[in-house]
């Protein structure tokens, strides 16, 4: 027991599968019935998500990296009650037996939802139209939201993290990085925050989902979503960010610029500043993926491969045709 405690608080990022006790054990303290079988992993690069049988039902038991904090799943907690009120499907935790919505296995916080039927994403527009649209209600209902803890890790591209990726290739990697890469992403760090910084006080900020693609929803049979999944990124930033966000993972679709349209078609108006600053955004989300390539465990190899395809996008977001391109999703 001792040996993977230390095991799992030396790599926080280290993945835990549960063993069959552990199981019972979770499925006992969330009163979710006796174990059947075990389905299996249904994906997650960090996080273990397990589809299980109980002689109840078929649920997930989800067990959080050591990235996870207490006080982020909490008030995670408080916002997923208020979006549930107001009519948004956010796939929302079991609580235990105890009235908690996780319990601590080892050093890992566990979680248990139904397993959910539904149907994936199918580069559809519809299902694009409904992504935008059940996003802007999503902002909408957390607009007046206070700032949540922010997670220990996630994909949103703060100053702080970018400034602390771009440090740590400069003073610690320096040595294994050859100085025209380092130079190429101290420019195009330096380029992206010449068009943000200026304008990011004018931009409109709420508690946003910081993950939001289409592979994070479910959706039923008429491409409405069904489910929203995945809540581990939520913080206060620029709503723009989550807009960003969306486009910038579905940037390779074959039918991208209908698909873009239909997304924004479904968010509905954005401010002029916002517009103004879309192309900024998504290079912005882009570029969080080049300064923190100096976090994993091949910072060589994960910025080699990084530039391949981060770098001649961005330059590209920020020309005028780039700019013009996504701006041209608008309308």
């Amino acid at each position: 027991m001792d040996k993977i405690i230390d095991a799992l608080t030396t790599n926080p990022i280290a993945r835990y599968i549960p063993n069959l006790s552990e199981i019972q054990k979770i499925c006992n303290a969330f009163e979710i019935g006796e174990l059947v079988s075990i389905d299996g992993e249904l994906g997650g690069l960090y996080n273990v998500n397990l589809k299980i049988i109980t002689k109840s039902g078929q649920y997930v038991i989800r067990v959080h990296s050591g990235l996870s904090r207490r006080n982020h799943i909490d008030a995670e907690a408080v916002l997923l009650k208020k979006l549930t009120e107001r009519g948004i499907p956010a796939l929302t935790p079991l609580y235990t037996h105890t009235n908690d919505n996780y319990l601590l296995l080892h050093t890992r916080f566990v979680q248990v939802t139904p397993f959910i039927q539904g149907i994936p994403y199918r580069h559809s527009k519809e299902q694009v139209y409904q992504c935008g649209k059940m996003l802007r209600k999503f902002h909408d209902v957390l607009m007046e939201e206070e700032d949540v803890p922010v997670p220990y890790w996630s994909n949103y591209p703060s100053h702080a993290i970018l400034q602390e990726g771009m440090d740590k290739l400069k003073l610690e990697q320096s040595h294994v990085h050859e100085s025209s890469l380092i130079k190429d992403v101290l420019y195009l760090h330096q380029k992206v925050m010449e068009y943000w910084l200026p304008n990011e006080d004018e931009l409109i900020k709420t508690i946003i989902h910081a993950d939001w693609h289409p592979w994070n929803v479910l959706f039923d049979e008429n491409s409405k979503i069904k489910f929203i999944l995945d809540f581990d990124f939520l913080q206060k930033g620029e709503r723009i960010h989550d807009i960003a966000y969306f486009l910038w993972a579905i940037r390779e679709s074959e039918n991208y610029k209908e698909l873009g349209r239909s997304f924004l078609n479904g968010y509905a108006p954005l401010t002029s500043v916002e517009i103004e600053m879309l192309p900024v955004a998504v290079a912005r989300a882009s570029l969080f993926f080049l300064c923190t390539s100096s976090f994993v465990s091949d910072p060589v190899l994960e910025l080699q491969q990084q530039m391949k395809t981060q770098k001649p996008y961005i330059e590209w977001l920020l020309t005028s045709e780039g700019m013009l391109s996504i701006n041209n999703l608008l309308n």
